[in-house]
């Protein structure tokens, strides 16, 4: 892909971001002041943005980016008792997501579950894909203590159509493959950097079949997690790969046979995910819908697809967990579980 470089100056930023807009609609990070955790920490969200002063780019989101294609709730269609319609696509225009390395590379696992997994395409979550496209956001290094991308092979990707480097001056370097008429920007090359080593770092187990998995899956590693797992669900909230989803028909009080289907977020590490009929759970402790939900992540996703474990390394999951559990250490403690099984079968 051949990419213009530019330097946009601190009192063109606003002229460079108006020419944006007349193409997408921004989704990008922004600043909630007392959004956050406590009342007098910040949040920051995805949204659609009006100005550049609206972009937080010096810090990670508090979420990820995926709700540009996966919304906490989407309305799929509406039914009577004699048809449906789908409903229209909620893009009018193009949209550009400003994210991270880690963020974009996280799209290639939503791909598996919504365009590969199985014979069928899910058109509401490709029609969203079709219109989105990504600016990149540079990070050379740890935003904070919780990434751990280059561990995941997340740390790098060439998959957006800009990509921006903010200057500590207020000015930014941009790399852009479009048509818009950029004529009025000073053309400067620069290449992008990427994070090449964090300070923490995680060791993936290379499981190699259903037996080691097993065992691993029946170790008493997981004992520890029935007292400190609350099953709250904030790590697969913040999560930029997990996909997992429920639908509801919402019908109207006139007449229950007329109404509307939608898709909302969930959990397995809520109570009620592997709720079914007949009022059966599959895991009932917290140590079960953990090791389910790491062992999804390092193996199963992997033993489907084959491009890797369900991660890429933005460590949302650690910094939202109210326990302060560290996924990245129980990943590491997987890995060391595995090694004493193998040495015991040797």
């Amino acid at each position: 892909m051949t990419y213009n470089d530019f330097l946009i100056k601190k009192d063109e930023v606003c002229d460079f971001f108006d020419l944006l807009k007349s193409k997408y609609t921004i989704f990008a990070p922004k600043r909630i002041p007392r959004g956050g955790r406590y009342c007098d920490t910040d949040a920051i969200m995805y949204e659609n943005i009006e100005s550049f002063d609206e972009l937080e780019y010096k810090e990670k989101s508090t979420y990820s980016p995926k709700e540009a294609l996966l919304p906490m709730t989407e309305n799929l269609f509406y039914f009577t008792e004699d048809d449906y319609t789908e409903t229209k696509n909620p893009y009018k225009k193009e949209v550009l997501v400003f994210a991270r390395a880690c963020d974009i590379n996280a799209i290639k696992h939503l791909d598996d579950m919504f365009i590969k997994n199985g014979p069928f395409e899910d058109f509401f979550y490709l029609r969203r894909k079709n219109m989105v496209h990504y600016a990149l956001m540079e990070c050379d290094g740890d935003l904070d203590r919780n990434c751990f991308c280059c561990s995941t092979d997340s740390n790098k990707t060439d998959g957006y159509k800009y990509a921006f480097r903010f200057n500590e001056d207020g000015s930014m370097n941009v790399k852009a493959d479009d048509n818009l008429d950029f004529g009025g920007f000073e053309n400067i090359d620069f290449d992008l950097k990427f994070p090449e080593e964090n300070e923490l770092k995680v060791t993936f187990p290379d499981i190699r079949d259903n037996e080691e998995a097993n065992l691993i899956a029946n170790s008493d590693i997981w004992d520890e997690y029935n007292s400190r797992c609350i099953g709250c669900g904030s790590c697969t909230t913040s999560c930029s790969t997990c996909t997992c989803f429920t639908t509801k028909d919402i019908t109207y009080n006139v007449n229950r046979r007329v109404g509307e289907r939608r898709r909302t977020n969930a959990s397995c590490m809520t109570k009620d995910f592997d709720l079914v009929a007949g009022g059966a759970h599959f895991r009932t402790s917290f140590k079960e819908r953990y090791r389910y939900k790491v062992m999804h992540k390092i193996y199963a996703h992997n033993k489907r697809f084959g491009d890797g474990p369900m991660c890429v390394g933005c460590g949302r999951c650690s910094a939202h967990c109210p326990e302060l559990i560290s996924y990245p250490e129980s990943i590491n403690k997987v890995n060391k579980e595995l090694e004493r099984i193998r040495s015991e079968v040797k």
